[in-house]
């Protein structure tokens, strides 16, 4: 570049320099906040996984309804192989209400998150038969319908939106998450890492 364009595009010296300072200043800033943000966000999730890695009665029994999904979620979560962590490996294998809430869970998060069609081709969507199933169990039929066609090989292009605005549509009336939520509640044993003491046969 020329003189003659840098002081065009600059003015003097010192005023493109400090519009090029301030520019970086702006850059190391965003940058810190976005990093702040991820650890935060991050910190968090281990926090949950370490305060609920043992469901006892008495915790679960604790946990206000408005965080009670998130818990069990983060129990959940805390099982993973750290090494190669794979949830798919692990969730299915649990008790049917663990399951059933942790796919519809992570299900609803990732489509408002992401969307059909982001869901469908990420890991996340190995879940979406257990999804379906887990949102028949607690009582949101019309989003298991929606997610289940949205799984059919034979659907046709461009479709997803559609199926997508179905799904919100049918969420907004049914509240799978509180659905979860009432399930929990009505089948504690189901989400418990202590064993349930046997009933007394002389009681």
């Amino acid at each position: 570049m020329t003189t003659l364009n840098a002081a065009f595009l600059f003015g003097d010296g010192s005023s493109g320099l400090g519009l090029v300072l301030l520019i970086f200043a702006a850059l190391i800033v965003g940058l810190y906040l976005w990093g702040s943000s991820r650890k935060a966000r991050a910190g968090k999730a281990e926090q949950l996984q370490n305060a609920y890695r043992t469901m006892t009665r008495a915790l679960l029994d604790g946990i206000p309804d408005g965080e009670l999904v998130d818990a069990v979620a983060a129990n959940l979560l805390a099982k993973l192989d750290k090494r190669a962590p794979d949830d798919y490996k692990t969730i299915p294998l649990l008790s049917r209400g663990r399951c059933a809430v942790y796919s519809v869970w992570m299900t609803v998060h990732e489509l408002a998150d992401g969307g059909l069609d982001e869901y469908l081709h990420t890991p996340s969507g190995r879940f979406l038969s257990l999804a379906a199933d887990g949102l028949e169990l607690v009582g949101a039929p019309e989003c298991a319908a929606a997610l289940r066609e949205a799984g059919d090989a034979s659907l046709e292009e461009g479709a997803l939106p559609a199926l997508q605005a179905r799904f919100s549509e049918a969420a907004a009336r049914e509240k799978p998450l509180d659905g979860c939520c009432d399930y929990i509640r009505n089948n504690p044993e189901e989400f418990l890492d202590e064993a349930v003491p046997a009933p007394d046969p002389a009681g």
